[in-house]
């Protein structure tokens, strides 16, 4: 068997006598099947140096070009990007896997799809061209580089204090170039539409005040000298934030709605950028029935509830913090003790502290701010108990069970996959990422939680769980709709919010899904992927199948997408095949 071990690499052992119930046969059996397997070991040899310098060729065109300090998204670096890409295409089409071993076949994938990933949002999305979010947040964009403004902004201040005078100085310069970046947005936005617009508005909300108040909150932190200085360089800022959301509001009524990308190029989305072995009609037919699946789980638990107490929410963020520490603690206890998963002992721990007013300031950075710190911690920030967030979907359950968002979000879900995939020896497989992988195991551990047994004793927290899932599921359906041109923004929107889930959150994800196909079925569609990876594995070993291990091997396989990670596990090439026999070029649009 393989598995991760305590010091962060994979071993090799036999299964436990105990479990084996077939004889030498079986035993055999599973030795071979752990040959067979290409999962990658600290002590494997590295990947291909023509595919990794082809895969980190790709990652650098991803970044803009900085001229005088600003990132150039300009037309003329557009193009210069579309011929860069070509010959990277070109070099990657002289390569031959056909010979090569099993790993080398799985990294000649990951570096095609990157490619194609590439394509898309050059020649299909053109974020720099359509969409004014792109330059405010670092949002998915098929591979380009984005968030330059209040995103990088974001960044410099999410590590605590102190903030010394070279940090300051970096912060400053950031908040002065933000006027400059947004005028060449302004230039470079020739084809906005509703959807992607719309998507930036709830970001420039009171951004003057906003800007005051980042200023205000950091003054007390920063060197005297560095101090005087924010006061006008957050007016400045204010001032070019508030004049891009005026510019974008007074284009609204004139642009064009997003196209949907219809099934051909939806199809080639799912299966040449995300390696999955599904259409749009195995999607949505998955989703569907997920949906129901969850609908009646959640009624079977609203049921078997009835007359029981509902929980409220924290009363203070203090009690968010305290709470959130202790049920991180539990669930590592509780992983070990179901032998559910090896956490290794550089897996820092994951915990949260109250938001600092100057990352409060800004709308943007309310839910997904934090820092990792150098024994891989993960410290997640917090509004105070009377800020505005703690009323959206997500906020609000997050503070009646603080456990729901830890299996999804801490460990064992993305910081500690995040902590173990960063260590893998291979840099095409540690730097790349798959949000299906990423996403699908986070959604996992919410409903093997209940299937452990975490939630006896919270029976309520189980109904948060299946409402949680149930949206998973309702994204799937909303995505594939919406590309296939059978519903409207507005119609997603209405069918979230049944959920229930605040229209804030759910305008912003519909027009996500809409601007970004495939964006919201990750979560639905990778779980299940994994649970069919889980079911095959059960079914060849029989009573050698150990669920930790499963664990373990799977995400000590870092980002290869599930579908070639189900082949380096178990030998089964028929997904791999017809993957590498797949050369259909970006449709047209």
């Amino acid at each position: 068997m393989i598995r991760l071990c305590n010091k962060g690499h994979l071993e090799r052992r036999p299964a436990a006598a105990g479990r084996v119930a077939g004889g030498a046969g079986v035993v055999l059996s599973i030795v071979i099947l752990a040959l067979a397997t290409g999962v990658a070991r600290a002590d494997d040899p590295p990947s291909r140096p023509d595919l990794v310098e082809i895969f980190l060729d790709a990652r650098a065109l991803s970044r803009p070009d900085v001229v005088d300090g600003v990132p150039d998204y300009g037309k003329a670096a557009v193009e210069r990007q579309k011929q860069i890409l070509a010959d990277l295409r070109s070099r990657f089409d002289e390569l031959d896997p056909a010979d090569w071993p099993p790993r080398d076949k799985v990294d000649y994938l990951l570096v095609r799809a990157e490619l194609d990933k590439l394509e898309y949002g050059i020649y299909v999305y053109r974020a720099p061209s359509r969409s004014p979010n792109f330059y405010l947040s670092s949002i998915s964009s098929f591979g380009m580089s984005s968030g330059a403004t209040l995103s990088r902004l974001g960044a410099l201040v999410q590590a605590p204090p102190p903030f010394d005078a070279a940090r300051a100085d970096a912060i400053l310069a950031q908040m002065r170039l933000i006027p400059r970046i947004l005028e060449q947005a302004k230039a470079n936005l020739t084809e906005p539409n509703v959807e992607m617009s719309r998507w930036a508005l709830s970001a420039l909300n009171d951004v003057e005040a906003s800007s005051r108040a980042f200023a205000a909150g950091l003054a007390p932190h920063f060197p005297a000298a560095q101090a005087a200085e924010l006061n006008p360089a957050a007016r400045a800022m204010g001032e070019a934030l508030e004049d891009y959301r005026r510019w974008i509001e007074e284009r609204l009524p004139d642009m064009a709605h997003a196209e949907p990308i219809g099934r051909e190029m939806y199809d080639w989305l799912l299966q040449r950028v995300w390696l999955l072995p599904y259409d749009a009609d195995d999607v949505l037919r998955f989703g569907e029935q997920e949906y129901g699946r969850y609908l009646a789980f959640t009624e079977f638990e609203e049921a078997r509830n009835r007359g029981l107490p509902v929980p409220s929410r924290v009363p203070t963020t203090e009690i968010y913090a305290v709470r959130t520490a202790e049920d991180a603690r539990a669930i590592r206890r509780f992983l070990a003790q179901r032998q559910a998963l090896t956490i290794p002992d550089f897996v820092g721990p994951y915990r949260r502290t109250e938001m600092p007013p100057y990352i409060q300031a800004f709308s943007l950075w309310a839910g997904l701010s934090g820092y990792s710190t150098d024994d891989n911690a993960a410290v997640k920030y917090s509004v105070p108990e009377d800020h505005p967030y703690t009323g959206t979907y997500w906020e609000s359950i997050m503070r009646v069970d603080p456990s729901t968002n830890i299996f999804h979000d801490g460990i064992p879900g993305h910081h500690f996959q995040g902590v173990v995939s960063r260590r893998h020896p291979s840099p095409i497989r540690s730097k790349r990422r798959d949000r299906f992988k990423s996403e699908g195991w986070a959604t996992y551990w919410e409903e093997t939680a209940v299937q452990l047994g975490f939630y006896d004793e919270r029976p309520r927290s189980r109904e948060l769980i299946y409402n949680f899932l149930r949206l998973r599921a309702l994204r799937v359906i909303v995505d594939v709709r919406m590309a296939l041109g059978e519903m409207g923004a507005e119609q997603a929107i209405e069918a979230l919010m049944t959920v229930p889930m605040d229209r804030r959150i759910a305008s912003e994800e519909a027009d996500d899904f809409f601007a970004a196909p495939t964006g919201g079925i990750v979560y639905q569609i990778g779980k299940m992927q994994i649970e069919r990876l889980l079911g095959e594995r059960r079914n060849d070993l029989g009573d050698a199948f150990h669920l930790g291990e499963f664990h373990d091997e799977l995400v000590a396989a870092a980002w290869v997408p599930i579908a070639l990670t189900r082949y380096e596990m178990t030998g089964r090439d028929d997904e791999l095949s017809r993957m590498l026999a797949d050369d259909r070029p970006l449709p047209s649009r």
